[in-house]
């Protein structure tokens, strides 16, 4: 039997689960560092940094300059290769990132390189800064360290740091070709 008294407790649950949902959506939009909302945040709702993505960068180290592939995954991932990756033999950078101001991040990753025949024969580190100047642009600065197959003993190979900028890969709108090609499966 449902008696004034049940539905009163029944509104009452009802609202505070109303409000519980309400704190769940904005609480994520504050920035774990406690300063409040960063004016870049409410536009990432679902990443947890603005730098997390896929990146397409520009990098000129003085007397060279190349393009560059990059991905900042959740939990400080990062990944990237570059378009000099097989004429100085080299595999893909691996290491990690994290923020360390108000759009601002770190990264460190290392690198493989290998000789003639496809044997490693050192090690090399990245160390990056990076400043997110909008949603989709970035810029930075990069240093190389020349370092023995176990990651130590590194020693500087820049004479100054690379200039990095960096535009986001945008998801772009897939064409009725390609979105009517899975209904016809």
């Amino acid at each position: 039997m449902i008696t004034e008294r049940n539905m009163t407790s029944t509104r009452r649950a009802v609202s505070l689960l109303r409000a519980l949902t309400i704190l769940a959506l904005v609480v994520p939009d504050f920035e774990l560092e406690g300063h409040g909302t960063n004016r870049f945040t409410a536009k990432y709702r679902g990443i947890a940094a603005p730098i997390e993505g896929s990146w397409i960068f520009n990098i000129d180290a003085g007397p060279v300059s190349f393009t560059a592939l990059a991905s900042f995954s959740a939990g400080g991932v990062f990944f990237g290769t570059g378009s000099l990756d097989r004429v100085n033999p080299v595999s893909t950078l691996t290491g990690n990132w994290k923020r360390t101001g108000p759009n601002r991040f770190d990264s460190t990753s290392y690198f493989l390189a290998f000789d003639a025949a496809g044997n490693a024969v050192g090690m090399l580190k990245a160390n990056q800064v990076f400043h997110l100047k909008g949603r989709n642009d970035l810029v930075g600065a990069a240093l190389v360290y020349s370092c023995s197959l176990q990651g130590e003993d590194c020693v500087s190979v820049s004479p100054a740091p690379s200039k990095v900028t960096g535009k986001r890969m945008v998801i772009e709108k897939v064409s009725e070709e390609v979105t009517g090609s899975l209904s016809s499966e």
